[in-house]
């Protein structure tokens, strides 16, 4: 008796798989044409027609007067996709009664994809804008965030608060303080802005609208000790020594080796009158930094208040 091989099981699947995978294939044919929304012809045009009754699938591009032929297929209804950057892809369903079936060509329009990004003209605004900003040229750059104000105003928030910072690099206070509360209208948790605002308050002499901008903020959120710094600073500047030395405190908690931040506090307790606290600062001063001008300044401090 002879001996029977098996085919291998695998082998047997993959030719199964092979067979299933061309059970589309016959003598049916459809063809067409592609088009943009002006009726040019689209070149490249990826097609992927798919049999889904019989698990078929192919694929083909247009020429370049956008036509295409799909030949040698069988009857069944065909979904057909049409792809092209740039533009929507479009899904169509194809009924081929039987292969022998010719029907006629069939058109196509693809439209333009919308922008996913700003319109040009808005574009090169945002980049002269964000350019002069960047290189410190404020005026320019205020000018050019106004254009874009208009261009653009579902961004308002977002470009008053760079408005307000191209006031608040010139010192002009009292005319960033309107623009950065206008973003913090919409953004009211964001911190940055809103102690922005509150400096531009202090600094522009409005002390009490100042505070009650620093009331609204979550100081265990602030993890820069600048931001405390800066603060206290203003309120050094509008004369408000005790709540400066309350914010230079603040930033020391943060930082506390930061002897910038020692040598003001120092100076606010001396105008305060609290020598000890000051002589404190001055000492920490010399062991963090034992050179320089604030050690030089730490040291007359001391001597005079022996």
């Amino acid at each position: 008796m002879a001996h029977i091989r098996m085919m291998p099981i695998v082998v047997m699947v993959a030719l199964a798989a092979s067979a299933h995978a061309q059970d589309w294939k016959g003598t049916g044919r459809m063809e067409g044409k592609v088009m943009d929304d002006s009726g040019a012809p689209l070149e490249g045009v990826t097609l992927k027609a798919a049999l889904p009754e019989r698990q078929g699938e192919t694929t083909l591009k247009t020429d370049k007067k956008g036509r295409w032929v799909l030949a040698g297929i069988a009857a069944g209804t065909w979904n057909i996709d049409f792809q092209l950057d740039g533009y929507v892809t479009k899904q169509i369903s194809v009924k081929l009664p039987n292969e022998s079936s010719r029907l006629a060509p069939m058109e196509v329009k693809l439209a333009k994809a919308a922008p996913t990004g700003p319109p040009p003209e808005v574009k090169a605004a945002l980049e002269k804008a964000e350019a002069a900003f960047q290189e410190r040229r404020f005026p320019e750059a205020r000018a050019e965030f106004e254009k874009l104000l208009v261009m653009v105003p579902a961004q308002a928030a977002t470009i008053h608060q760079r408005i307000g910072l191209c006031y608040y690099s010139e010192k002009n206070y009292k005319e960033a303080l309107p623009h950065l509360e206008l973003a913090l209208a919409a953004q009211p948790d964001n911190v940055p802005i809103r102690a922005v605002a509150a400096q531009a308050a202090l600094g522009g002499g409005m002390v009490d609208r100042g505070r009650e901008l620093l009331a609204g903020i979550d100081e265990t959120t602030v993890k820069d000790p600048d931001t405390f710094f800066n603060i206290g600073l203003d309120f050094l500047s509008a004369g408000n020594t005790g709540e400066a030395v309350a914010y230079f405190s603040k930033a020391l908690t943060l930082n506390p080796k930061d002897v910038e931040v020692y040598t003001q506090r120092a100076l606010g307790y001396l105008h305060l009158g609290k020598t000890d606290e000051a002589r404190a600062d001055f000492k920490k001063v010399l062991e963090l930094a034992p050179q320089g001008e604030q050690a030089d300044l730490a040291k007359k401090a001391l001597e005079q208040i022996k």
